[in-house]
């Protein structure tokens, strides 16, 4: 995550929505704006007022407060961002902020002294870190991420006066209710946030410098793993969906599909720029959909070997024909190879290339009987058997 600095040298570029909270804060407080933002039930009454839901969250009072605040935006907040992405940071920040104002307003209505009437960005702070608690990898030595928020909500009446204990304890309550799901129809689809991010305002904030849009991790980008040669790859499993959660799993454990891998984008003016495959026989600029043609392939002739009817020990294999690709088959066939040896070799390489060299070097017997279809040997190509 770098972007062009003078001289044309790498230079890191802040975290977009985290670095404009701080601005925008710093500067509310500047102008005296804090007490117009005060979370006050009584002035909600006003439809013209409901903007401090949400706002409330923007809004200081007290300079240590306001201190605070700034301190965990860069130690917390930065690295939540370059976690999530800027455009779900954003969605999870307001969406918390909202729930936490709610909720503390709901107190306030059933009579709770002291649960609303203040301001301050430590509520927020406290729910992100609160959605975050179940992270199962942490260094070795550190708190568990379950602590953090619990002993943040502790030493911050301590620090400063604002918001009040109770609107504090709001915020971490919306964020366990975040991390148990209670919000989920509310999250960014991947769908919608992919269609997001290639708007042209995104590609051009991603591109800024100092400050980036950066893109969710685990998006576009997704490559083929690179097998040695002569190595088959493992059987993949079932494919992994990315989970609405804040935090779902853990920094090395990225949602993929079998068989791939994914790479960060580099997003400079747009989310396809700078990729490149490292699979077997890619180029570089290899689409995604022809790595993923491939990949249906081989596990489409995989599919067809384990169809087949069950084989004794002393019986020949037979193999479906429709198995393998049959463009590659007709190759095989003009350079002058046998169809059932030829069947063979593409089935157990899935390339032309690996089956010549298989077919060239004698490795392909004459066991494999060659069928039609899938369903069984009823009209094999090839002597049969007797």
């Amino acid at each position: 995550m770098h972007a062009r600095g003078p001289p044309g040298l790498p230079t890191p570029a802040l975290p977009l929505a985290s670095s404009v909270l701080m601005l925008l804060m710093s500067t509310l407080w500047l102008l005296g704006a804090g007490p117009s933002l005060v979370l006050a039930p009584e002035l909600l009454l006003d439809p013209r007022q409901a903007h401090r839901l949400l706002t409330h969250a923007l809004g200081h009072t007290a300079l240590p407060g306001l201190l605070l605040s700034l301190l965990l935006l860069p130690t917390l907040g930065w690295q939540q961002e370059r976690h999530l992405g800027t455009l779900r940071f954003l969605h999870a920040s307001s969406l918390l902020a909202l729930a936490s104002g709610l909720l503390a307003v709901l107190l306030a209505g059933l009579g709770v002294s002291g649960a609303a009437g203040g301001c301050g960005y430590m509520p927020i702070h406290l729910a992100m870190l609160a959605g975050q608690g179940s992270r199962p990898r942490r260094p070795r030595g550190a708190l568990p991420p379950w602590l953090l928020p619990w002993l943040l909500l502790a030493l911050t009446p301590l620090l400063s006066s604002e918001p009040p204990f109770l609107q504090l304890f709001c915020g971490l309550l919306a964020g366990l209710a975040y991390a148990a799901g209670a919000f989920r129809w509310l999250e960014l689809s991947e769908q919608r946030l992919q269609v997001l991010q290639e708007g042209v305002l995104c590609k051009a904030l991603a591109g800024c410098w100092p400050l980036q849009l950066l893109p969710a991790p685990g998006g576009p980008a997704e490559l083929p793993v690179a097998h040695p040669a002569g190595v088959r790859p493992p059987t993949p499993g079932p494919p992994r969906m990315a989970s609405p959660s804040l935090w779902p799993l853990s920094e090395g454990s990225a949602p993929i599909l079998p068989g791939l891998r994914p790479v960060q984008p580099l997003w400079e003016g747009s989310s396809e720029a700078g990729l490149a495959w490292s699979g077997p026989g890619f180029p570089p600029g290899t689409p995604l959909w022809a790595a993923l043609d491939q990949q249906m392939l081989q596990e489409g002739i995989e599919a067809s070997l384990l169809e087949g009817p069950a084989q004794g020990p002393e019986s020949p294999l037979w193999l479906p024909k429709s198995s393998v690709s049959s463009l590659r088959l007709q190759q095989l066939e003009r350079m002058g190879f046998p169809t059932e040896q030829a069947v063979v070799a593409l089935a157990a390489t899935g390339r032309v290339e690996g089956a010549v060299a298989l077919l060239v070097g004698g490795e392909v017997g004459t066991e494999a009987l060659v069928t039609q279809g899938r369903e069984g040997p009823t009209h094999p190509e090839g002597p049969g058997p007797p």
